[in-house]
């Protein structure tokens, strides 16, 4: 998965989704406050959201939550979220 912010692009790998935000390892520091976009392929689609980065572990990775995106990104997020998410039983 993709971010790009102020001065800055990187990767990093999805650790936990959820319909408000996610987090991601990465051993890049990315301070809290710092607003990113966020890009998450998703089949032959990318979802796309404006994030702010609500914690950060240096050396391990930070947390976003969502601020802003379209609704048919708010389907994406949706299918991935299920598609993610442990079978309830």
């Amino acid at each position: 998965m993709g971010f790009v912010g102020s001065r800055q692009s990187l990767t990093a790998d999805l650790v936990t989704l959820s319909p408000f935000g996610l987090f991601a390892r990465t051993k890049r520091d990315v301070p809290p406050g710092t607003v990113l976009c966020v890009g998450i392929t998703v089949g032959h689609e990318t979802f796309r959201a404006t994030a702010v980065v609500r914690h950060s572990e240096p050396g391990v990775g930070f947390a976003v939550e969502f601020i802003k995106m379209t609704s048919n990104d708010r389907g994406l997020l949706r299918r991935l979220y299920l598609r993610l998410s442990p079978p309830q039983g």
